[in-house]
């Protein structure tokens, strides 16, 4: 088990949820990878319950799910693999090899490519859906951990930890057309609505640094962060959601004016956040808390928290 509690916590932001529930519900059901637990916690939303846990045989960190909802791709971080799990038998169903220590997956909207960061072996497996095989291994910086795919699916960006940068892989050529500068210890990435901007979470400065997609320059940069190891966006884009990994909070900031408008207390140790299609929720995973808390966006109060959602909860997306 790594370090968790220093600086260089990773995280990633992996949720997933099942659209034949949606339509029963405005809560959705998800997928929480559980790194120590060895599986993925299928969570109803609208009854803050475990409806069912995919066991797997190892550690596991990001995740992913197919447009359509019928698989996850989750990365097996030990063995140095991709596992696919069928979300309608709760089983995996092939498992692929990629890079050394897989962290993050991220799917193309048109789902037919899985990109995975590999930390260790400084490289993105590009991952044929369709065969279910990795048809690149592309070059990027040093201790890749977090990716981002624009809205268009044209392009994908990955956050390097260790060299401070950001690569921008074409998809269409799975190769690396552009390396963004960033502040120091780049861990989390997330892209506007409209793809214009990119905001990403510098670990070691404390800061997130916002990039102008068309030319990779830093055009502003919001302070006031502890550790900030994962981000995400309500669906309009204005507001962004900051985890501070060593002070078990959440910061609530105005992307319009880089002010934090207000700081929840969550678990120990949050590692991932994500926000519902509707905006209503955002979800955060707390690994020392084994546990997921719901804050109500409206009112940025914590209004549910699920205890033993799982043995650290480590990932955490949200699929509607």
């Amino acid at each position: 088990m790594r370090a968790h509690k220093s600086i260089s916590v990773f995280c990633l932001r992996v949720f997933a949820l099942m659209a034949t529930a949606l339509a029963a519900s405005a809560q959705p059901y998800g997928y929480v990878s559980n790194e120590m637990g060895d599986n993925i916690s299928v969570v109803n939303m609208a009854t803050n319950t475990i409806s069912a846990e995919i066991n797997l045989s190892t550690a596991l960190s990001g995740l992913a799910v197919t447009p359509n909802g019928s698989y996850l791709y989750v990365a097996e971080e030990s063995l140095n693999s991709v596992a696919v799990v069928s979300t309608v038998s709760n089983s995996v169903v092939a498992t692929i090899p990629v890079g050394s220590a897989p962290i993050q997956v991220a799917i193309t909207p048109n789902g037919q490519t899985v990109y995975v960061a590999n930390s260790q072996s400084n490289d993105v497996s590009a991952i044929n859906t369709a065969t279910n095989t990795v048809v690149e291994t592309i070059p990027v910086g040093t201790k890749p951990v977090a990716l981002a795919v624009l809205p268009g699916g044209g392009y994908v960006l990955v956050a390097n930890l260790l060299s401070s940068n950001i690569s921008v892989i074409s998809t269409s050529s799975n190769s690396v057309r552009a390396t963004w500068t960033t502040l120091s210890g780049p861990s989390a990435i997330v892209v506007g609505p409209k793809g214009g901007t990119a905001y990403v979470a510098n670990q070691y400065a404390d800061s997130v640094a916002v990039h102008h997609v068309a030319t990779g320059a830093i055009v502003e940069t919001f302070t006031g962060f502890v550790a900030p190891d994962s981000l995400a966006l309500n669906p309009t884009g204005t507001i962004l959601y900051v985890v501070n990994a060593n002070a078990s909070t959440v910061s609530v900031v105005s992307t319009s004016t880089g002010l934090t408008v207000a700081i929840i207390p969550v678990g120990d140790l949050p590692t991932a956040v994500a926000v519902s299609a509707n905006g209503l929720s955002a979800y955060v995973t707390n690994a020392y808390g084994y546990s997921l808390s719901e804050i109500d966006t409206a009112t940025n109060l914590v209004v549910n928290t699920l205890v033993h959602v799982g043995i650290y909860p480590f990932s955490i997306v949200l699929y509607q």
